[in-house]
């Protein structure tokens, strides 16, 4: 396949775990929507409120996740997981390499924190971040907007773009060909897209999981969770083929691995792994409670009791189990 980013030998093969006893403590680690073209009703901002959480209103129940302050938090923090493990770079394709990119779209903005900092990096761009929820500042640069709309609607978009980039989409979506099919069209010749997503459940490469692991099971609720909603949380694995239907061309891929806590013996993996603790078991309450609820029927009390089981195997470094992160571009052609 052309193109590809071959991963670095560590991530190409597997981990290799701390030679250390257990420590229970020491695997923690340490324009505006108002002045948007779109005229967003009143009703948007009430969000709705389940189970202690607060989720968008608008499009009701299509995204899974929480979008109240603490969900808020995990998001920003995620950002700097995902800088961590590029290097501090916002994107791996070649997208403005051979051409300016004048118009940017930022897929599933959330909280904006990447659109700010891509917005910051290149004045040149005009960057749109696009959401179901209202939740991005106010104060932000001034070649950024952002809007809050439904990516799997038709696409109205005025002009064109040079670059797309969606980042975290996994379980968000029901029709990737079709959102693939739209990022085409709405694409300029030479325009790039981009995914970068950690697909369910997380793996184990040398069987440490526990007898009737909780963590084990808990990815595999996700998954079936998600798949009960019709967006599935593996959809990662096809991005390619899918890209490829839509007329893309010039793949690349870089593969990574977010370690659940500070178990490798590799120094660069076992500071993803302390961040990649913090930020999803840290918030793997949010994450769970409408898939386990909605999905499977659990009460609010039923997930938490089990959660207290899977941060317990989170944190446990004798449990080799990471996230695999794929990062995915495409070229339309000229």
């Amino acid at each position: 396949m052309a193109g590809v980013t071959e991963p670095t030998p560590e991530l190409a093969e597997p981990i290799l775990a701390e030679d250390d006893d257990y420590d229970a403590d020491s695997a923690i680690g340490t324009e505006s929507i108002t002045s948007s073209t779109t005229s967003i009703a009143e009703s948007i901002y009430k969000h709705r409120h389940e189970n202690g959480r607060t989720y968008h209103a608008y499009k009701e129940g299509k995204y899974i996740l929480p979008n109240d302050e603490g969900e808020n938090d995990r998001l920003d923090l995620q950002h700097h997981l995902s800088l961590l493990t590029t290097g501090g770079k916002l994107f791996l394709c070649p997208a403005g390499k051979e051409n300016k990119l004048h118009r940017v779209l930022d897929v599933g903005t959330g909280t904006g924190i990447w659109a700010i900092d891509f917005a910051d990096e290149h004045p040149e761009s005009e960057v749109l971040g696009v959401d179901l929820s209202p939740i991005q500042p106010k104060y932000i640069p001034p070649n950024l907007t952002f809007q809050i709309d439904d990516i799997e609607e038709p696409w109205n978009f005025s002009s064109k773009f040079d670059f797309i980039y969606a980042r975290m989409m996994i379980g968000s979506l029901a029709d990737w060909p079709r959102f693939f099919e739209q990022a085409y069209e709405n694409l300029a010749p030479g325009g790039f897209i981009e995914m970068f997503d950690d697909p369910f459940p997380p793996l184990n490469d040398d069987n440490t999981w526990p007898e009737n692991s909780a963590l084990k099971r808990w990815g595999e609720l996700i998954l079936s969770g998600c798949a009960k909603f019709g967006r599935p949380a593996d959809a990662t694995y096809h991005y390619e083929e899918q890209l490829k239907a839509a007329g893309f061309i010039n793949y690349g891929k870089a593969l990574y691995k977010w370690p659940t806590n500070r178990w490798p013996k590799d120094k660069h993996l076992k500071e993803l792994g302390m961040w990649t603790y913090e930020d999803i078991c840290g918030g793997i309450s949010g994450i769970s409670m409408a898939i386990f609820t909605r999905a499977h029927g659990w009460t609010a009390d039923e997930v938490e009791a089990f959660l207290v089981d899977v941060r317990k195997e989170f944190k446990d470094t004798r449990i080799h189990t990471y996230f695999p992160v794929h990062i995915v571009w495409a070229q339309k052609p000229y």
